[in-house]
Order: structure tokens, then C-alpha cells, then sequence
């Protein structure tokens, strides 16, 4: 602008807002900013229009959006983690103290740090099972809508071209020197470039020549670095390596499991439901009769850490509201914390006897996916009871689309062992037609009156909430008599006691 300035009581002239130019990029972006008269002070007006290619697109913008999801994997080995550049996320945290604890210095590449890689691999390894980076899945659906810097997620038989050769060296920026992944979505190439110096283990070398020879399976996330005018992706990676398949699953159940195995565990208890190339939708069980409708329990699993309290209560009595109609809803909804106690069992162990029946529970959870949560949050369990089949689907499906902290299902069998034990055993609300009927024994109302509640303050929160025409109270009356019945023979010997 010094160019223009003219010094004295006179005015300074500005070149068109077309002429002005952004040095630091070359180009124009967006609109010109001019000034007027400068007489001791400055005029600033805006000028130029935003051009229409440079306006946002809010319909591809929300598309995007709804097709981000949180991503997971479960690998059998993770090939590649570059430690800088997690520091983009906010879920990096975890990784860099996975780092810090197997004693790996994050400055310097994993090669020449001894033992320490191949630890922070195992310790890193199960993160990443519950993880909560939300990226774009690359798929043909979003392959012609994604853009530079997105995070994406990607998994797909892929071709290594020019694998890495050691001692291994920093990327040169020159594809055809380079290590990359490439793999195609619909009529789209897509090449996943990375930094050699950050792959894990010498192991992760030796899988990348075999993929030079045969596509391997490879997952992982990374950002778009460009898309071509032909169509062609390019992806830099983060993270990737190889999902673990069912019969790894399987195998490492059988070396960490202490007790025999439960009767009715299959294959399809040990897929990967995190991987996109394995089914992930509720095993069905065996199927019923034409015409037949049969009334399950289900529970839903929630990360507790990550839900407010009263939040579970809320989320499941509003999606059961939205899934069964009223004139068929007769439901018990009951909600508790989840506390798996191994009691000398191995984790594994706990997961499979409580999935595994014969004939196959209807669930969505796996041995492995089960075994990862019971280690790595503390679980809360929602019971709702007197569902269809297609309103038990139905409902996960809800669950799973609209509550972040829910994180899958089983159909509940009392006569399992751990059911019994483990799942609430009576329901705290009941769900009938238009009704919501919040349910209390005598023990609770006593005990609530002693304590001065206000008893209408529960009722007038549903009511406010609109879910229900109807919001009352409903007595227990089994566990009233059980509670009453034991109240009588306290103080039946504490009035023997005082006679003697």
C-alpha cells in the first residue's frame, strides 16, 4: 500500500480492488479491503463481491458431516503411527502417553530405540479399539465429495509401490521415489502417502514388500492432502495397519482364556465389527416361526464416563418412545452400572460367558469388542424388556445413530450365570401405551419420605420432557411384599430381644 500513499494534506490512491493482490499466496481470496481519505485517521471499506465458487457449500458440508463417525479399528498389527503429526488431534493425548510409558523419545523416528517400539505397539494397540476420532469414511459415496485437510478413515486391499528400504529415510516429495499405498474407490485412485521413519516395527517393512507383491488389508486415518482434476486422492497417513481377522480373534482368546469354554460361541462372536469388511449388524439367532411374535429383554451398553447423570434414563426412554408404537408398548426399562468383577477369571472369559448361549443370543457385541470395553471404561447397562424382534433391531439401530456414549446390545437370558448376577432385577420404569408409570417399593417411598423428597418433582420432570401423556407413580408390589416382609421380622426380633 506504501506505493500508493501520497504524504501531505492530499489524498492517497488505491489500485482497483481486481489490481490488489495477496503476496503470500499470489492470488486474490475472497474481497479486497480499500481505504479511503487518510487525514489523520483511516477509512476502511470492504469492496468485491465473494465470487460463487468461493461461497461454502452447506448441502455438501452437512452430507460430509452426516457421513463422519467416529472411527475404531481393532488391528492384529499397527504398521504405522506418526507421532508429530497426531499431535493434530484431540484424542492424541492417550497415544503420546503410550509413548512416554514404553520409553520411546516421540522426537526421534521408532528406528534405533531398541525394545521400546515394539512396547508402545502393544500398548497402543488396544487405543485405538475404543477410540473417538471422528473422521470421513472414504467410500464411493464420499469419494466424490471429500476435499483438502478432511481427516479421513480408509480400509481396503491395497498394492504398496516402491516399499521402503532401510535404514529408512525421510520422504523426498517425489511420488515416484516414495512409499506409497494405492488402492481405487469406484473409478477413483486413491494413494495413502506416509513417512517411512515412523513405521512401527522392522515387521511393518517386511509387510509392506509383501504388499508390493499381493494386495494386503490395510485401515487406517490420515488427511486429504489433494484431490486432482482427474479424480485422483491423495491421503496422508496418520495411522495404519492391518485389522485383526476372525481367526486371530479367536486364537488370542484361546491363550488368554483360564476357564472352559462356554457352549454356543461361533465364529461370528469373534468378527471384527470395527472393521467395514466384516458384517457388523446383531447376529439374529435362530429364526422363528412365520406369523410368530415373540417379547425379549434386551441390554444396552453405555460408556458411563461419557453420559451425564440421569442421561441413559433420558436417551433410552426416548428412542423407546420413537421405535414401538403406543398400542403395543407393555415395556420395563430398568438402568445400573455394569460392574464386571474377573474374581480370578481372565477378562476373555468374562466377555464369553456373557455372550455365548446355545441357541445364539441376538446381540451385537463380540467376544474381543466386549473384552476391550470391560478393560477400558466403566460400563453402565440399560434393560428394557417386552420388545419384538424387529423393535429390539429397531432400537439398537436408533441408539446407535443418535447416543454417543451407547455401545451395543445382547438379549438377555436370566438363566445365564452372569445375566443374573450382573443385570438389574427390577425395573425402575414402566412403559405402558401412552403411560410412563416411574416405579418405587416400599422401602424407596419410605425411605424418600423420611428424607423430606418431594415426590412430584420426579413427575413433573418427565412431564416437562413431553415424551408421554401420562407420568405416574407405580408401586412394586412383589418387592414391596419381600421388603415389608422383611421389615416385620426386623422388628419381630428386635421386640424379641427387648422381652428378653
Amino acid at each position: 500500500m506504501a506505493a500508493a500513499e501520497q504524504v501531505g494534506g492530499g489524498e492517497a490512491t488505491f489500485p482497483k480492488p481486481s489490481d490488489v493482490k495477496n503476496e503470500l499466496s499470489g492470488q486474490v481470496a475472497g474481497p479486497a479491503i480499500q481505504a479511503g481519505a487518510i487525514h489523520g485517521g483511516v477509512n476502511i471499506t470492504m469492496t468485491g463481491i465473494p465470487s460463487v465458487a468461493d461461497t461454502p457449500d452447506e448441502a455438501l458440508a452437512e452430507d460430509l458431516r452426516k457421513s463422519s463417525q467416529i472411527w475404531r479399528a481393532r488391528f492384529s498389527s499397527v504398521d504405522l503411527v506418526n507421532l508429530p503429526r497426531m499431535a493434530m488431534l484431540a484424542q492424541s493425548n492417550a497415544v503420546a502417553a503410550a509413548a512416554r510409558k514404553a520409553g520411546l523419545d516421540g522426537t526421534r523416528p521408532f528406528r534405533g530405540q531398541g525394545m521400546a517400539p515394539g512396547e508402545f505397539v502393544r500398548i497402543v494397540r488396544p487405543l485405538f479399539e475404543t477410540w473417538d476420532a471422528e473422521a470421513v469414511a472414504l467410500c464411493e459415496r464420499t469419494a466424490d465429495k471429500v476435499h483438502r485437510g478432511l481427516l479421513v478413515s480408509f480400509e481396503s486391499a491395497m498394492r504398496c509401490s516402491n516399499p521402503p528400504e532401510v535404514p529408512l529415510r525421510e520422504p523426498t516429495g517425489v511420488l515416484t521415489k516414495d512409499p506409497y499405498l494405492v488402492f481405487t474407490v469406484g473409478t477413483r485412485k486413491v494413494v495413502i502417502t506416509f513417512d517411512p521413519r515412523w513405521l512401527t516395527t522392522s515387521t511393518a517393512t517386511t509387510t509392506l514388500h509383501d504388499a508390493a507383491q499381493e494386495p494386503l488389508v490395510f485401515s487406517g486415518i490420515g488427511t486429504i492432502a489433494s484431490v486432482s482434476e482427474g479424480g485422483q486422492i491423495r491421503i496422508s497417513a496418520l495411522v495404519f495397519g492391518q485389522p485383526e481377522t476372525m481367526l486371530q480373534a479367536q486364537f488370542e482368546y484361546v491363550k488368554k482364556s483360564v476357564i472352559p469354554t462356554p457352549s454356543g460361541l461361533t465364529a461370528a462372536d469373534f468378527r471384527n465389527e470395527l472393521s467395514t469388511l466384516e458384517p457388523s449388524e446383531p447376529s439374529r439367532g435362530q429364526s422363528r416361526e412365520r406369523g410368530a411374535v415373540s417379547r425379549k429383554s434386551i441390554a444396552l451398553l453405555f460408556d458411563e464416563d461419557k453420559a451425564l447423570p440421569g442421561q441413559i434414563d433420558r436417551d433410552v426412554l426416548t428412542q423407546v418412545s420413537r421405535v414401538v408404537p403406543e398400542y403395543r408398548r407393555d415395556l420395563g426399562v430398568a438402568i445400573a452400572s455394569l460392574l464386571f468383577d474377573d474374581r480370578g477369571v481372565a477378562v476373555v472369559d468374562l466377555a464369553a460367558h456373557f455372550l455365548a448361549r446355545e441357541p445364539a443370543l441376538w446381540k451385537s457385541l463380540t467376544v474381543p469388542g466386549l473384552t476391550a470395553l470391560i478393560k477400558s471404561c466403566n460400563l453402565a447397562v440399560a434393560t428394557v424388556s417386552g420388545v419384538s424382534d424387529e423393535q429390539a433391531a429397531d432400537l439398537h439401530a436408533a441408539m446407535r445413530e443418535t447416543v454417543d456414549s451407547y455401545l451395543g446390545c445382547v438379549e438377555v437370558d436370566r438363566s445365564l450365570p452372569l445375566h443374573e448376577r450382573l443385570l438389574p432385577a427390577r425395573d425402575d420404569y414402566h412403559v405402558v401405551g401412552v403411560e410412563l408409570r416411574l416405579v418405587y417399593s416400599a422401602a424407596r417411598r419410605a425411605l424418600d419420605e423420611a428424607n423430606g423428597e418431594d415426590l412430584e418433582a420426579p413427575l413433573d420432570e418427565w412431564r416437562r420432557r413431553g415424551l408421554f401423556r401420562i407420568v405416574k407413580w407405580e408401586k412394586d408390589l412383589e418387592q414391596s411384599a419381600v421388603e415389608e416382609k422383611e421389615a416385620e421380622m426386623i422388628i419381630e426380633a428386635w421386640l424379641k430381644s427387648q422381652a428378653e
